[in-house]
């Protein structure tokens, strides 16, 4: 009796299952696979947990040089206000120079 050779398409003989293409496989199929002992199940890894936060000593840590105010500017800055807002601003300014020196010279009265 002469048996017959099998070809796979990874070029193995007939010494073990090929691997299934389940691209093509139904529902009821895919279902049943755990049945089928050829398939050994995957273990899934899973990583060590790890501490996420704490607070412990922070509140005494945060006190030691002081909890300060945030430091404030005598001119705090106009980024972020509107354009229209900022031309107006600079225009008045100027203004403002120009009658403060005429005082100063003396050309004007004190407003």
């Amino acid at each position: 009796m002469e048996r017959l050779e099998s070809r796979h398409p990874c070029g193995a003989s007939d010494g073990h299952k090929p691997k299934r293409d389940l691209s093509t496989a139904t529902h009821f199929e895919l279902s049943n696979l755990y049945l089928d002992p050829s398939i050994q199940p995957v273990k899934a890894v899973t990583m060590a947990k790890s501490k996420n936060s704490s607070q412990h000593n922070q509140n005494k840590k945060a006190h030691r040089n002081g909890i300060k105010k945030p430091k404030t500017h005598r001119y705090p800055s106009l980024n972020g206000t509107d354009p229209k807002y900022r031309r107006n601003h600079r225009h008045a300014l100027h203004g403002t120079m120009k009658a403060l020196n005429d005082v100063k010279e003396g050309d004007r009265d004190a407003a």
